[in-house]
């Protein structure tokens, strides 16, 4: 039975359309197929950002001890106190020997390595006597005392003697490199680094 060419047009868009449940279901398996798109993205930046805070606090860690604890080990004498790039006061026997400025004598001569804490830029830099350039160590700094003198048991001392450790602590409000704030709702609730150093030829 030969049927007219505008009913045969017609069955065929009727078997072509698709229901409303038809509909329904494709939208909804989209929208879930885009949004666990979307989630993915997301997550992927967040576990990034993680990562490179992570990388960031090492690296803080490797800029501000590295080259502190080889000049440590190394030095001849060493002189806790306070002081800046011009000046430093090394605290007196009788007193806790702790302070924010710590002085190296690498040899027996009067060359010295100076590390200081700038409380208004809460910055700790570094000046030797021959190079009065200074240089920057670690930023965003918040406690004051950052080197202390300490016997084997992590006591601090109150006489200045050859055969110590030396402690040095440094908290950081705020992390570089991405910047990356520590406190609440961030990567961290508390950063610090912190490491105790002796000199390879103890006296």
């Amino acid at each position: 039975m030969n049927l007219p060419r505008s009913t045969r047009t017609a069955g065929r868009r009727r078997l072509l359309a698709l229901t409303l449940i038809e509909l329904l279901i494709t939208m909804t398996l989209t929208t879930l197929l885009v949004g666990g798109v979307i989630y993915s993205h997301i997550m992927g930046g967040r576990l990034m950002q993680f990562a490179a805070a992570k990388l960031g606090a090492s690296d803080s860690a490797r800029k501000a001890f590295g080259k502190l604890q080889d000049e440590i080990r190394a030095g001849t004498t060493i002189q806790i106190g306070n002081g800046t790039a011009t000046n430093f006061t090394a605290i007196a026997n009788g007193s806790s020997m702790q302070g924010r400025a710590i002085q190296i004598f690498p040899t027996t001569n009067n060359w010295w390595i100076r590390y200081y804490y700038v409380t208004n830029n809460s910055e700790l830099r570094r000046v030797t006597s021959s190079n009065p350039t200074q240089q920057l160590i670690a930023s965003y700094v918040t406690n004051a005392i950052l080197f202390s003198k300490e016997d084997y048991l992590g006591n601090t001392l109150t006489a200045d003697t050859g055969n110590c450790a030396v402690n040095v602590r440094l908290q950081f409000y705020q992390l570089s490199y991405p910047m990356t704030k520590v406190g609440t709702n961030n990567f961290y609730e508390y950063f610090q680094l912190q490491t105790r150093i002796t000199r390879r030829i103890l006296q």
